[in-house]
Protein backbone atom coordinates (compact mmCIF):
# COMPACT_ATOMS: atom_id res chain seq x y z
CA UNK A 1 0.00 0.00 0.00
CA UNK A 2 1.76 3.24 -1.16
CA UNK A 3 0.61 6.67 0.67
CA UNK A 4 1.38 10.12 -0.21
CA UNK A 5 4.24 12.01 1.08
CA UNK A 6 2.01 13.90 3.52
CA UNK A 7 0.76 11.19 5.31
CA UNK A 8 4.38 9.77 5.36
CA UNK A 9 5.23 13.15 6.82
CA UNK A 10 2.40 12.85 9.08
CA UNK A 11 3.12 9.07 10.59
CA UNK A 12 6.72 10.27 11.21
CA UNK A 13 5.68 13.30 13.28
CA UNK A 14 2.81 11.12 15.11
CA UNK A 15 5.51 8.73 15.86
CA UNK A 16 8.94 10.40 16.53
CA UNK A 17 7.66 13.77 18.05
CA UNK A 18 4.10 12.50 19.73
CA UNK A 19 5.16 9.23 20.39
CA UNK A 20 2.14 7.67 19.46
CA UNK A 21 1.80 3.84 19.08
CA UNK A 22 2.01 1.89 15.86
CA UNK A 23 -1.45 0.66 15.98
CA UNK A 24 -3.22 3.98 17.15
CA UNK A 25 -1.20 5.75 14.22
CA UNK A 26 -2.70 3.34 11.56
CA UNK A 27 -6.30 3.78 13.24
CA UNK A 28 -6.33 7.61 12.94
CA UNK A 29 -4.34 7.67 9.58
CA UNK A 30 -7.01 4.73 8.18
CA UNK A 31 -3.57 3.13 6.79
CA UNK A 32 -2.11 -0.10 7.79
CA UNK A 33 -0.30 -0.76 10.19
CA UNK A 34 3.05 -2.29 8.04
CA UNK A 35 2.93 0.93 6.22
CA UNK A 36 3.36 2.57 9.58
CA UNK A 37 6.21 0.69 10.21
CA UNK A 38 8.05 0.51 7.03
CA UNK A 39 7.66 4.72 7.29
CA UNK A 40 9.62 4.69 10.50
CA UNK A 41 11.65 1.96 9.98
CA UNK A 42 11.02 -0.85 11.82
CA UNK A 43 10.20 -4.42 10.09
CA UNK A 44 6.50 -5.87 10.28
CA UNK A 45 5.54 -7.94 13.18
CA UNK A 46 6.50 -11.31 11.87
CA UNK A 47 3.73 -14.15 13.11
CA UNK A 48 5.32 -17.30 15.82
CA UNK A 49 5.22 -20.64 14.74
CA UNK A 50 5.86 -23.46 17.01
CA UNK A 51 8.88 -26.07 15.38
CA UNK A 52 10.30 -28.91 16.44
CA UNK A 53 12.95 -26.99 18.44
CA UNK A 54 10.53 -25.67 21.06
CA UNK A 55 10.18 -29.23 21.97
CA UNK A 56 12.34 -31.09 24.78
CA UNK A 57 15.58 -32.97 23.23
CA UNK A 58 13.71 -35.96 24.17
CA UNK A 59 10.79 -35.20 22.18
CA UNK A 60 12.44 -34.40 18.28
CA UNK A 61 12.71 -37.53 17.22
CA UNK A 62 9.11 -38.04 17.76
CA UNK A 63 7.88 -35.01 16.87
CA UNK A 64 6.31 -35.66 12.98
CA UNK A 65 4.24 -38.72 14.49
CA UNK A 66 3.00 -36.41 17.21
CA UNK A 67 1.73 -34.03 14.94
CA UNK A 68 0.67 -36.37 12.26
CA UNK A 69 -1.43 -38.48 15.45
CA UNK A 70 -2.91 -35.18 16.61
CA UNK A 71 -4.37 -33.99 13.05
CA UNK A 72 -6.08 -37.04 12.30
CA UNK A 73 -7.26 -37.31 16.62
CA UNK A 74 -7.02 -33.75 17.88
CA UNK A 75 -8.95 -35.30 21.38
CA UNK A 76 -6.49 -37.84 21.74
CA UNK A 77 -5.03 -37.92 25.56
CA UNK A 78 -1.58 -37.09 25.84
CA UNK A 79 -1.31 -40.05 27.59
CA UNK A 80 -2.13 -42.49 25.28
CA UNK A 81 0.18 -40.93 23.02
CA UNK A 82 2.92 -41.22 25.83
CA UNK A 83 2.24 -45.24 25.42
CA UNK A 84 2.35 -45.40 21.52
CA UNK A 85 6.01 -43.01 21.65
CA UNK A 86 7.51 -45.73 25.03
CA UNK A 87 6.52 -48.91 22.35
CA UNK A 88 8.83 -46.80 19.78
CA UNK A 89 11.64 -46.49 22.33
CA UNK A 90 10.91 -42.76 23.69
CA UNK A 91 12.40 -42.76 27.01
CA UNK A 92 10.92 -39.33 28.17
CA UNK A 93 8.54 -38.82 30.95
CA UNK A 94 4.74 -38.32 30.47
CA UNK A 95 4.86 -34.85 32.09
CA UNK A 96 7.25 -34.35 28.67
CA UNK A 97 4.74 -35.72 26.49
CA UNK A 98 1.60 -33.98 27.93
CA UNK A 99 3.64 -30.51 28.22
CA UNK A 100 4.52 -30.95 24.07
CA UNK A 101 1.52 -32.16 23.41
CA UNK A 102 -0.19 -29.22 25.22
CA UNK A 103 1.55 -26.37 22.77
CA UNK A 104 1.04 -28.59 19.53
CA UNK A 105 -2.51 -29.90 19.93
CA UNK A 106 -5.19 -28.55 17.17
CA UNK A 107 -7.57 -26.38 18.76
CA UNK A 108 -11.20 -27.39 18.32
CA UNK A 109 -13.28 -25.64 15.87
CA UNK A 110 -16.45 -24.82 17.18
CA UNK A 111 -19.21 -25.37 14.76
CA UNK A 112 -22.19 -22.48 14.48
CA UNK A 113 -25.10 -23.80 14.86
CA UNK A 114 -28.68 -21.88 13.39
CA UNK A 115 -31.24 -20.78 16.11
CA UNK A 116 -34.26 -22.78 14.73
CA UNK A 117 -37.64 -21.37 15.26
CA UNK A 118 -40.82 -23.59 15.01
CA UNK A 119 -44.24 -22.69 14.08
CA UNK A 120 -47.00 -22.68 16.24
CA UNK A 121 -48.42 -26.05 16.49
CA UNK A 122 -45.85 -27.58 14.35
CA UNK A 123 -43.44 -29.78 16.22
CA UNK A 124 -42.69 -31.91 19.80
CA UNK A 125 -39.53 -33.47 20.67
CA UNK A 126 -39.51 -36.21 22.84
CA UNK A 127 -36.73 -37.68 24.49
CA UNK A 128 -36.24 -40.04 27.57
CA UNK A 129 -34.00 -39.52 30.73
CA UNK A 130 -32.99 -42.27 32.70
CA UNK A 131 -33.23 -41.13 36.85
CA UNK A 132 -32.30 -43.76 39.03
CA UNK A 133 -34.21 -46.66 40.29
CA UNK A 134 -36.92 -47.68 42.67
CA UNK A 135 -37.51 -50.62 44.98
CA UNK A 136 -40.22 -53.32 44.01
CA UNK A 137 -42.81 -55.40 45.60
CA UNK A 138 -40.94 -58.94 47.04
CA UNK A 139 -37.22 -56.89 47.36
CA UNK A 140 -35.02 -55.64 44.75
CA UNK A 141 -34.98 -52.17 42.14
CA UNK A 142 -36.13 -51.55 39.15
CA UNK A 143 -34.61 -48.74 36.45
CA UNK A 144 -36.60 -45.52 36.45
CA UNK A 145 -37.00 -43.75 33.57
CA UNK A 146 -38.50 -40.33 33.16
CA UNK A 147 -40.08 -39.14 29.46
CA UNK A 148 -40.17 -35.97 28.40
CA UNK A 149 -42.69 -34.34 25.44
CA UNK A 150 -41.97 -30.85 24.96
CA UNK A 151 -44.15 -28.70 22.00
CA UNK A 152 -41.49 -26.72 20.60
CA UNK A 153 -43.60 -23.77 19.80
CA UNK A 154 -45.08 -22.59 23.66
CA UNK A 155 -42.18 -24.70 25.53
CA UNK A 156 -44.92 -26.50 27.23
CA UNK A 157 -44.12 -29.97 28.20
CA UNK A 158 -45.61 -33.41 29.91
CA UNK A 159 -43.60 -36.53 31.06
CA UNK A 160 -44.22 -39.62 33.21
CA UNK A 161 -42.03 -41.99 34.32
CA UNK A 162 -42.12 -45.81 33.00
CA UNK A 163 -40.12 -48.66 33.70
CA UNK A 164 -38.50 -49.32 30.41
CA UNK A 165 -38.09 -47.83 26.87
CA UNK A 166 -39.34 -50.61 25.00
CA UNK A 167 -41.41 -49.89 21.50
CA UNK A 168 -45.20 -50.57 23.75
CA UNK A 169 -43.83 -47.85 26.51
CA UNK A 170 -43.23 -45.41 23.72
CA UNK A 171 -46.64 -45.87 22.06
CA UNK A 172 -48.66 -45.44 25.62
CA UNK A 173 -46.61 -42.57 26.57
CA UNK A 174 -47.26 -40.89 23.02
CA UNK A 175 -50.75 -40.89 23.03
CA UNK A 176 -50.87 -39.71 26.86
CA UNK A 177 -48.69 -37.25 26.34
CA UNK A 178 -51.30 -35.98 23.28
CA UNK A 179 -54.49 -36.64 25.97
CA UNK A 180 -53.07 -33.93 28.25
CA UNK A 181 -52.51 -31.70 25.73
CA UNK A 182 -55.56 -32.06 23.91
CA UNK A 183 -53.99 -32.43 19.96
CA UNK A 184 -50.90 -33.45 18.50
CA UNK A 185 -48.57 -31.15 16.48
CA UNK A 186 -47.47 -32.07 12.77
CA UNK A 187 -44.16 -33.64 13.58
CA UNK A 188 -42.67 -35.38 16.31
CA UNK A 189 -38.94 -35.07 16.39
CA UNK A 190 -36.77 -37.67 18.13
CA UNK A 191 -32.86 -38.47 19.02
CA UNK A 192 -31.67 -41.87 17.10
CA UNK A 193 -32.84 -44.79 19.44
CA UNK A 194 -33.22 -48.03 17.97
CA UNK A 195 -36.80 -48.25 19.71
CA UNK A 196 -37.64 -45.27 17.13
CA UNK A 197 -35.31 -46.24 14.32
CA UNK A 198 -34.30 -49.55 13.50
CA UNK A 199 -31.66 -48.66 11.79
CA UNK A 200 -29.89 -45.73 9.56
CA UNK A 201 -27.48 -45.16 7.06
CA UNK A 202 -26.68 -41.43 6.46
CA UNK A 203 -30.32 -40.33 5.44
CA UNK A 204 -31.60 -43.50 4.82
CA UNK A 205 -33.34 -44.23 7.67
CA UNK A 206 -36.25 -47.18 8.59
CA UNK A 207 -38.85 -46.50 11.51
CA UNK A 208 -40.63 -49.13 13.77
CA UNK A 209 -42.90 -50.60 12.36
CA UNK A 210 -45.40 -49.90 15.57
CA UNK A 211 -44.45 -46.30 15.60
CA UNK A 212 -45.39 -46.01 11.97
CA UNK A 213 -49.33 -47.17 12.61
CA UNK A 214 -49.23 -45.38 15.49
CA UNK A 215 -48.23 -41.76 13.50
CA UNK A 216 -50.60 -42.67 10.73
CA UNK A 217 -53.71 -43.35 13.53
CA UNK A 218 -52.86 -39.81 14.51
CA UNK A 219 -51.40 -38.33 11.27
CA UNK A 220 -48.19 -37.18 12.11
CA UNK A 221 -44.86 -36.83 10.89
CA UNK A 222 -41.73 -38.40 12.51
CA UNK A 223 -38.43 -36.80 11.65
CA UNK A 224 -35.33 -37.87 13.12
CA UNK A 225 -32.31 -35.42 14.53
CA UNK A 226 -29.10 -35.31 12.77
CA UNK A 227 -26.59 -36.52 14.79
CA UNK A 228 -24.65 -34.47 16.44
CA UNK A 229 -26.53 -31.19 15.96
CA UNK A 230 -27.59 -30.03 19.40
CA UNK A 231 -29.93 -27.46 17.92
CA UNK A 232 -32.35 -29.72 16.76
CA UNK A 233 -33.55 -30.63 19.63
CA UNK A 234 -32.17 -28.40 22.73
CA UNK A 235 -35.56 -27.59 24.23
CA UNK A 236 -36.35 -31.00 25.65
CA UNK A 237 -33.04 -31.04 26.55
CA UNK A 238 -33.07 -28.23 28.90
CA UNK A 239 -36.38 -29.27 30.11
CA UNK A 240 -35.03 -32.17 31.49
CA UNK A 241 -32.60 -30.60 32.99
CA UNK A 242 -34.62 -28.22 34.33
CA UNK A 243 -36.59 -31.21 35.58
CA UNK A 244 -33.41 -32.82 37.21
CA UNK A 245 -32.71 -29.48 38.93
CA UNK A 246 -36.33 -28.64 39.99
CA UNK A 247 -38.39 -31.47 40.35
CA UNK A 248 -35.70 -34.88 41.07
CA UNK A 249 -33.61 -32.74 43.42
CA UNK A 250 -33.39 -33.91 46.71
CA UNK A 251 -36.79 -35.60 45.96
CA UNK A 252 -37.65 -39.80 46.60
CA UNK A 253 -39.54 -41.50 44.23
CA UNK A 254 -41.37 -44.88 45.51
CA UNK A 255 -42.91 -45.91 43.02
CA UNK A 256 -44.40 -44.93 39.26
CA UNK A 257 -48.04 -43.89 40.51
CA UNK A 258 -46.67 -41.35 43.29
CA UNK A 259 -43.49 -40.19 40.72
CA UNK A 260 -46.07 -39.40 37.79
CA UNK A 261 -48.94 -37.83 40.35
CA UNK A 262 -46.29 -35.33 42.05
CA UNK A 263 -44.56 -34.26 38.14
CA UNK A 264 -47.77 -33.07 36.75
CA UNK A 265 -48.63 -31.18 39.78
CA UNK A 266 -45.64 -29.75 39.33
CA UNK A 267 -45.72 -28.84 35.92
CA UNK A 268 -49.31 -27.10 36.56
CA UNK A 269 -47.91 -24.82 39.44
CA UNK A 270 -44.38 -24.25 38.60
CA UNK A 271 -43.15 -25.79 35.05
CA UNK A 272 -45.97 -23.69 32.96
CA UNK A 273 -45.62 -20.73 35.43
CA UNK A 274 -42.47 -19.87 33.87
CA UNK A 275 -42.07 -16.97 31.39
CA UNK A 276 -41.81 -17.86 27.98
CA UNK A 277 -37.99 -17.12 26.66
CA UNK A 278 -38.66 -15.00 23.47
CA UNK A 279 -42.78 -14.01 24.57
CA UNK A 280 -40.86 -12.54 27.42
CA UNK A 281 -44.57 -10.81 28.90
CA UNK A 282 -46.45 -14.34 28.88
CA UNK A 283 -46.34 -17.75 30.67
CA UNK A 284 -45.75 -21.05 29.48
CA UNK A 285 -49.19 -21.51 30.35
CA UNK A 286 -50.83 -18.92 28.61
CA UNK A 287 -49.01 -19.61 25.32
CA UNK A 288 -50.10 -23.13 26.00
CA UNK A 289 -53.28 -22.04 25.80
CA UNK A 290 -53.19 -20.41 22.34
CA UNK A 291 -51.05 -23.72 20.63
CA UNK A 292 -53.46 -25.65 21.92
CA UNK A 293 -55.94 -24.51 19.28
CA UNK A 294 -53.37 -25.19 16.37
CA UNK A 295 -53.15 -28.48 17.46
CA UNK A 296 -54.26 -31.34 15.15
CA UNK A 297 -57.32 -32.81 16.57
CA UNK A 298 -57.17 -36.32 18.09
CA UNK A 299 -58.50 -39.74 16.36
CA UNK A 300 -61.51 -41.15 18.22
CA UNK A 301 -61.14 -43.56 18.84
CA UNK A 302 -57.50 -43.08 19.97
CA UNK A 303 -55.73 -46.03 18.90
CA UNK A 304 -54.96 -49.07 21.74
CA UNK A 305 -51.56 -49.48 22.88
CA UNK A 306 -52.41 -52.24 25.01
CA UNK A 307 -50.19 -55.09 25.00
CA UNK A 308 -51.67 -58.09 24.86
CA UNK A 309 -49.26 -61.54 25.32
CA UNK A 310 -50.49 -65.07 25.74
CA UNK A 311 -49.22 -66.96 28.92
CA UNK A 312 -49.10 -71.03 29.52
CA UNK A 313 -51.47 -72.02 32.52
CA UNK A 314 -51.85 -75.72 34.20
CA UNK A 315 -54.69 -76.85 35.75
Amino acid sequence: MTVSREVEAEIARLYHADHWKVGTIAAQLHVHEDVVRRVVGRLPKKAHTKTAASAPAAMVPYVDIVRETLDRYPKLCSTRLWDMLRERGFGGSARAVRRYVKKVRPKAQREAFLRLNALIGEEAQIDWAHVGQVPVEGGGHRSLWLFVMVLSWSRAMWGEFCFDTTVHSLLRSLVRGATYFGGTPRRWLFDNPKIVVLERHGRAYRFHPLLLDLASAMRVELRLCHPYRGNEKGRVERKIRFLRQRFLEGRDIYGIEQGNRELLDFLDRVGHAQGHPTLRARTLADCLAEERTRLLPLPSPLPSTDVVASAAASC
